[in-house]
Parts: C-alpha cells; structure tokens; sequence
C-alpha cells in the first residue's frame, strides 16, 4: 500500500537502471530537493547540538580498514580492494575510520573535549544481488554518522554526569 518504490516513481523522486547498477538508486530534481531540505535540517540540528562537519574522501588504503578492524568484521561486505600505484584501496563501508584519522590529526588539549563531529557521506557496501530493494537495501548510500571523541565520563567516587 505504502511502498516507497512505488511513490518514488509515482513522485519522480528517484529510479534505478540496471545500467547505472543494481542497488545504486539516482535522485530526480523532486526528490534532490526533498533530500536537501532533509539534509539541512539535519546539519542544522547536529550544529544546534555542537557537532562540527568535516568531508572525507570516499576512498581510504586497505590498511586503515585494516588497523580499524572493519575489514577482520565486515569484509565480506565490502567491495574488493582496486591497486592504485602499488597501493590498495577500497571503497569506504563506513565513516568511522575517516573520523578517527581526521581526530587524530593534530593534538588536542581536554578543555577541546568532547569534540562532536558529524558527516553526510557516501558509503559503499557490496550487497548481494538477492537483497537489493528500493532504498532500503541498496550498495551506494549516504548516511549521516556522528562521533563523539570524550574523557572517560565517571571517575571513581563520582557520579556519571546528566545530559541535556
């Protein structure tokens, strides 16, 4: 009845071509919008909530997902590594080592702490054929991912601290 396949076409919101690829959906002028205003609305909550935006490259060296251990975990779905100048790469499955190489760049004092970073980026997983569906399945996607680099938050003695 309410299937988002069916109102995306219906909306001219997004499509598929099998020459483009399976589980690589493209976004219509409609839906372009839409996902702007959703994508804004975002930004603006994580600034509201303290978060700083950085971009990181879509690509990272095998051995970074190797030193995370994504690649040990999550392998599988993955795309395979492509050899670029004698260096192995593969297509970012996930944010979380970007952030960290991007933390680590340069010291920082505990008065920094806790340092909220966000990112609307693409991620790529290399999903079976027999799961791809509509966008909820699908092998190019952009996710909003947060990381919040902190102090341990309790110290003997004292309480946990509230959030707000």
């Amino acid at each position: 009845m309410h299937d988002h396949r069916k109102l995306g076409r219906e909306l001219g919101l997004f499509g598929t071509d099998p020459l483009i690829g399976a589980g690589l959906p493209y976004w219509l002028p409609d839906g372009a919008a839409v996902r702007h205003a959703l994508e804004e609305y975002v930004r603006t909550a994580e600034r509201r909530a303290g978060y700083r935006h950085v971009h990181s490259p879509v690509l990272g060296k095998r051995e970074l997902y190797e030193i995370s251990g994504h690649l040990s975990h999550y392998g599988g779905d993955m795309f395979p590594a492509m050899d670029v100048g004698g260096e192995q790469f593969v297509l970012r499955p996930s944010l979380c080592p970007h952030h960290a190489v991007i933390y680590r760049s340069r010291s920082r004092s505990h008065r920094e702490l806790p340092l909220r970073m966000a990112e609307l980026g693409a991620m790529y997983r290399s999903e079976p054929s027999g799961v791809l569906g509509g966008l909820t399945r699908v092998r190019a996607i952009h996710l909003n991912d947060a990381h919040v680099f902190c102090t341990p938050t309790r110290r003997p003695g004292r309480p946990a601290p509230r959030w707000r």
